[in-house]
């Protein structure tokens, strides 16, 4: 007599009550008739043939041990590679006015060869070069001024991108604020215009500092593709008087 559910396994624990009443309910059964039963522990149906055997208990073995099967671990796809470079060296790239009326860039580099050189391609973009010395000078620039452009060098503070504050203070910025500035990180660890990068340090822009020297145009094709981005948005913004 059947004691253990075929679907879930367990055991029926029927009463001796309950076993007498299956007992005449299957020798009542017709040929090739069978009765279907309920399992008290998960409720599915359990179809048993006249001598009480499960019907069909080959098939219903076989769907069993597939779902006990180990099911493969999904992996989570490649991250994208960092975008090639080439049209940095060839110059090819074409040029169309940006941003209007950014006249605020606020430049955070150490290095002197690196900061001519971005100060270089802000200037030509028309915006108005401000530096810090320090972080505190930094922190405090930006809360009096409303920068449409920051420059940062991960190593500005000395220690490593985690230690800075000026980063830390630009990723806690409200939301009303840093919408509206093209944050730019520069530093050894970064792929220049590597957007997932980017989009890891909360910036709008990554550039490795081998790239410094073609900083001008890395500049103009950045500003375009976050003007292509978010121009939209925030003119929309605008239209509803949201800052």
């Amino acid at each position: 007599m059947l004691a253990q559910c075929p679907h879930c396994q367990q055991n029926l624990l029927l009463s001796e009550s309950q076993l007498e009443k299956l007992k005449t309910a299957l020798a009542s059964l017709s040929a090739g008739k069978t009765l279907r039963m309920g399992c008290p522990k998960c409720g599915q149906p359990i179809v048993l043939n006249a001598d009480g055997s499960v019907a069909n208990q080959a098939e219903l073995g076989s769907a069993i041990a597939a779902l006990k099967k180990p099911q493969p671990v999904r992996q989570p796809p490649p991250a994208p590679v960092p975008p090639a470079l080439d049209w940095l060296v060839s110059g090819a790239y074409s040029e169309k006015e940006v941003v209007e009326n950014v006249p605020h860039a606020l430049i955070m580099i150490a290095d002197q060869e690196i900061t001519a050189r971005v100060t270089t391609a802000f200037g030509e973009m028309g915006y108005q070069p401000t530096y810090a010395r320090s972080a505190e000078e930094a922190i405090e620039k930006m809360q009096f001024v409303n920068f449409e452009a920051v420059a940062l060098h991960s190593r500005f503070e000395g220690g490593d991108l985690a230690s800075s504050t000026v980063h830390q203070y630009l990723r806690e910025m409200a939301m009303t604020r840093r919408r509206y500035i093209f944050y730019i990180l520069i530093g050894s660890e970064f792929h220049t215009f590597y957007d997932l990068e980017a989009l890891a340090n909360s910036a709008n822009l990554v550039v490795n500092d081998s790239d410094a020297n073609h900083f001008s145009l890395i500049l103009k094709r950045g500003l375009n593709d976050y003007q292509d981005l978010f121009g939209p948005y925030l003119k929309a913004l605008g239209n509803y008087g949201v800052k």
